[in-house]
């Protein structure tokens, strides 16, 4: 009797979670582990219990899979910077957060979100709006608020003004076209003439980008004469690094900022001297983690508010493709395969 009575009780303090793990740094398609494992329900008094929703696959998580991130994971963590789930049970000394209420991760440490059930702190969890597609929730801390924070943090940009981008075809590019064309402001992008270049050009442009031409035409005469009638961009979002990066450098409009944020193709940032002494182009960096580490929650909540806003002006979207939990591995296969144009999204609970 007293058997039944203690296996009755675990089964009422504990439920399972699948999780996605780091089982060693290395080729994301043999790095990762799917384990099941016990969840308590009996959590401490300033922890939360989280029913995870949705959550993305970014390049910065696959980075962070093979080692080369900024900062990385220690084998045996979950993966998953960011997501979305549902509280579903808080701590009594949790003030902030309560049942059914939609939370993303603080972003101010590694998360582990590729999980369908789990445990943090209330400081790592965020509180979201419920009218917000939880699809969008989960993937807005990254790409959207790496857009919104270039767009906003190094130069003054007013209406009429001109940026321009590589990578624009990326997550990152695509919120940037959006919420440029929200402030009035006309986007040059610049992508890669692959087999996908012209169902990207039209993406683009059905997105709000002005002009949308390829890394090689950048180069040419014609490229020169299009943009002609239009400002020099004040400023440049560098994702792509080695020739890419300078030729943005090279249209800029003098006392410019080039801004790297990225490095897809893995070489180095070269600008030439004549850049930086005659037009006194300005090169600076970006990187999110720092930027959540070092601004508070306040500032934080009134760029996801701004997101939000658009969203709900249905002048914002995510272009994303939803992957069962359940189908993991080619879920991972889709997200590493160029082209596609879409966010992979995990529901984590199918």
């Amino acid at each position: 009797m007293n058997s039944t009575r203690n296996i009755i009780s675990f089964v009422r303090r504990y439920s399972t979670s699948r999780s996605v793990k780091i089982a060693s740094h290395g080729s994301p398609s043999t790095a990762l582990k799917i384990e099941n494992e016990n969840i308590t329900d009996k959590i401490s008094n300033k922890d939360v219990l989280v029913e995870m929703l949705h959550a993305p696959i970014n390049p910065a998580d696959l980075n962070i899979i093979q080692g080369t991130y900024g900062s990385n994971v220690e084998v045996g963590g979950v993966a998953g910077m960011e997501g979305v789930g549902v509280v579903k049970k808080v701590g009594s000394g949790v003030t902030g957060l309560k049942e059914n209420d939609l939370v993303v991760p603080s972003m101010k440490q590694h998360f582990g979100s590729w999980r369908s059930k789990g445990v943090w702190s209330e400081q790592q969890l965020f509180k979201v709006p419920s009218d917000i597609p939880t699809e969008y929730l989960s993937a807005i801390s990254i790409n959207p608020t790496t857009a919104y924070l270039l767009l906003n943090d190094f130069v003054k940009l007013q209406q009429g003004d001109v940026i321009i981008q590589n990578a624009s075809n990326s997550m990152v590019g695509l919120s940037v076209i959006q919420l440029a064309k929200a402030r009035g402001i006309k986007t040059i992008n610049v992508i890669r003439n692959g087999s996908e270049f012209e169902d990207n050009v039209q993406r683009l442009k059905q997105l709000g980008g002005d002009i949308v031409v390829s890394e090689e035409y950048v180069r040419t005469p014609a490229f020169r004469k299009l943009i002609s009638d239009l400002p020099s961009p004040k400023l440049a979002l560098n994702a792509v690094g080695g020739q890419s990066a300078t030729e943005l450098s090279r249209i800029l409009a003098d006392n410019g900022t080039l801004v790297t944020y990225g490095g897809m193709s893995r070489e180095p940032v070269t600008i030439p001297t004549s850049q930086l002494i005659f037009r006194n182009i300005q090169i600076r960096g970006f990187w999110l983690n720092k930027w959540f580490q070092q601004h508070t929650d306040s500032e934080k909540q009134s760029v996801y508010d701004a997101i939000f806003d658009l969203i709900r002006k249905k002048q914002f979207k995510l272009l994303i493709e939803k992957h069962k939990f359940s189908e993991f591995d080619q879920a991972l296969l889709k997200s590493q395969q160029s082209g596609h144009g879409r966010k992979i999204v995990l529901d984590l609970q199918l």
